[in-house]
């Protein structure tokens, strides 16, 4: 059985498994590429890992879980420019969290807020008025950066899903019980 996104995300917080991020609406994976990008090359011919995410609980903020996305093609950070939180996504090194006062630190710190569609739109710490989406609001291979939404609630063009990379072995049952269909009596 393979699992749900939100199985591959839990795992990445709490195991540091790898995983893709798909764009719902485009179908692409986003990578570190330059910026971040969403591409829709073969993963098969990708021998950098730039596809690879691994996610970090950083803390809560308001009662809402704060994540960090790490890029395993060089251990950088996904992070917003802090001056201009609608420039380019960059991936900056690791920051210290206890260094008072640092906003390359909250750069680096993402909400990831499920959409009534289906998917995740993943909000940056700074400026939850925005939400990673396509460069001009169009899907395909391009650039994934932040962008206003509406309504509190991002458009399907923000949605985004968890998958675990085509490398990965199967899902193994951590707690090792074979449950039964509902009412099967056993």
């Amino acid at each position: 059985m393979y699992p749900n996104t939100l199985d591959t995300f839990v795992a990445s917080v709490k195991h540091q498994r790898e995983l893709m991020i798909i764009h719902r609406v485009s179908g692409g994976y986003l990578t570190h590429n330059g910026d971040l990008q969403i591409e829709t090359d073969p993963v098969e011919n990708i021998d950098n890992k730039r596809h690879l995410w691994v996610v970090h609980l950083v803390g809560y903020y308001k009662n809402n879980t704060v994540y960090s996305f790490e890029n395993k093609r060089e251990g950088k950070r996904l992070a917003v420019n802090p001056d201009n939180l609608r420039d380019g996504m960059r991936f900056t090194d690791p920051q210290d969290p206890k260094t008072p006062n640092n906003k390359e630190l909250e750069a680096q710190r993402f909400y990831v807020l499920p959409m009534c569609n289906g998917g995740y739109s993943i909000v940056p710490f700074l400026g939850s008025d925005l939400a990673l989406m396509p460069m001009g609001n169009r899907p395909g291979p391009g650039c994934d950066r932040p962008l206003p939404h509406f309504g509190g609630q991002s458009s399907d063009n923000g949605s985004h899903d968890f998958v675990r990379p085509p490398e990965q072995p199967e899902r193994e049952d951590p707690t090792d019980q074979d449950l039964q269909a509902p009412g099967s009596g056993k």
